[in-house]
């Protein structure tokens, strides 16, 4: 009985992040069925900010962001099933509604196949209040010369 006690405080607060993340997910849903080509692009989740947000510096080399893995977060944003090993994992287009993941007040690298999309990312990212967040410049393919780790992870 008390065990039961003790864990309705997390069934409450799991119920009600799944409700806020519902309701985030229709309003940006919402705002890309008004923009066809954004809802098309961004499959659904509009991470655009407004057009007089300036995010100052976002690209990091890759160099910066390996040693990441150990001392703050690398953010595998890539599409489909996850590329570096010990990376937090969310596509780039789920990033909308899935920002609640994301560790703060981290140093966070944002690596995608296209930088375009890393930066989309970051800068929707920036104007959420992650300030400490950046686009590996390069993408993917920077990540792999650098020697970053890739494929499945275990």
């Amino acid at each position: 009985m008390i065990g039961k006690m003790l864990n309705l405080p997390f069934k409450v607060l799991g119920g009600v992040a799944r409700a806020v993340q519902a309701q985030e997910a229709k309003k940006w849903t919402g705002h890309a069925e008004r923009d066809a080509a954004s809802a098309q692009t961004n499959k659904g989740i509009d991470i655009s900010v407004p057009d007089d947000f300036d995010p100052g510096p976002i690209g990091m080399n890759a160099a910066d962001a390996l040693p990441l893995l150990e001392t703050g977060c690398v953010l595998d944003a890539t599409d489909g099933q996850a590329v570096i090993p010990g990376a937090l994992h969310i596509p780039w287009h789920e990033i909308g509604i899935r920002i609640a993941e994301l560790p703060p007040d981290t140093t966070i690298a944002v690596v995608c196949e296209d930088t375009g999309n890393s930066e989309s990312v970051v800068r929707f990212l920036r104007h959420r209040g992650l300030d400490e967040t950046w686009s590996l410049n390069g993408g993917l393919a920077a990540w792999k010369t650098a020697g970053g780790p890739t494929g499945e992870p275990s």
